[in-house]
């Protein structure tokens, strides 16, 4: 799946994007509020969905392979976030959408035809 039409169902609003996020392929979604589960999670050019706002979430996106971060939750993203995501070149967006809703919407597109 694309990240683009990811970010679109999610209304999701850019943090950070790096030149060309459009055409990311996405492999998986995972859904965690934890570094160590992230840390042990499998497969390279994942999504992530979290509620975490540190920059060690945009480090572990890193470390892990992930395509692109998105906060959910209503979170406020604090200043430094989108600096972490630059250095580190993760795509990084913004959702006011719970994280239940976000997987039950994207699991969805994986069953539209």
């Amino acid at each position: 799946m694309i990240l683009k039409q990811m970010v679109d169902k999610l209304e999701a609003i850019p943090v950070y994007v790096p030149e060309n996020w459009e055409e990311i392929q996405v492999g998986s979604v995972f859904a965690s509020d934890l570094i160590s589960d992230i840390l042990v999670s499998e497969g390279e050019e994942q999504l992530l969905l979290t509620s975490l706002t540190t920059p060690q979430v945009v480090r572990t996106a890193a470390i892990v392979g992930a395509a692109a971060v998105i906060i959910v939750h209503r979170k406020q993203i604090p200043p430094g976030l989108a600096g972490s995501a630059r250095i580190e070149e993760i795509p990084l967006f913004y959702s006011s959408t719970s994280k239940y809703d976000a997987c039950v919407r994207l699991g969805k597109m994986e069953d539209a035809p």
